[in-house]
Parts: structure tokens; sequence; C-alpha cells
């Protein structure tokens, strides 16, 4: 996991990307982008797993609800790719 200079990632936005990595979501992306498909999970979370993001944020608890809502997200993104 990398992280722009200057701007780093909320506590949500790294769970996502560590929950997505340790699952396998990753596996079958093409290890040159890797970064552009993480960049892209964070967007899509963004715009419409919002609502789980703030909530990851706000009690940083893996609870089975988020981790859920979290599985749910990364199925959503990668069966676009």
């Amino acid at each position: 996991m990398k992280q722009k200079q200057y701007a780093p990632m909320s506590v949500a936005e790294m769970a996502l990307s560590l929950y997505a990595a340790n699952n396998g979501f990753f596996d079958k992306v093409d290890r040159r982008k890797v970064v552009e498909a993480e960049a892209g999970l964070q967007s899509f979370a963004r715009g419409s797993y919002g609502e789980l993001l703030k909530s990851i944020n706000a009690k940083p608890d893996l609870t089975k609800e988020n981790e859920a809502s979290l599985k749910k997200c990364c199925e959503e993104f990668f069966s676009t790719l």
C-alpha cells in the first residue's frame, strides 16, 4: 500500500485497501496496475460507500457489519475490472 505524499489515507481507506489485499481481491490485477486499481477502489468507495467509510472513521472497529460491507464494496468494484 502506497500513499501519495501530502495526501494520507483515512483509517477507513487503509482498512478497505488492506481488506481487499488480505482477501485476494488484488490477486487477479496485473501487478503494474495495482496502484491504479487501489485508487479506483478508493474512489468507488467514497462515491458508493461513503457512509461505510464515515462509520469506520468514526469508530474504527471491524464489526461483522463493517466487514460484510467491505466485502460487498470490493466484490462490486472488482467485478467491473
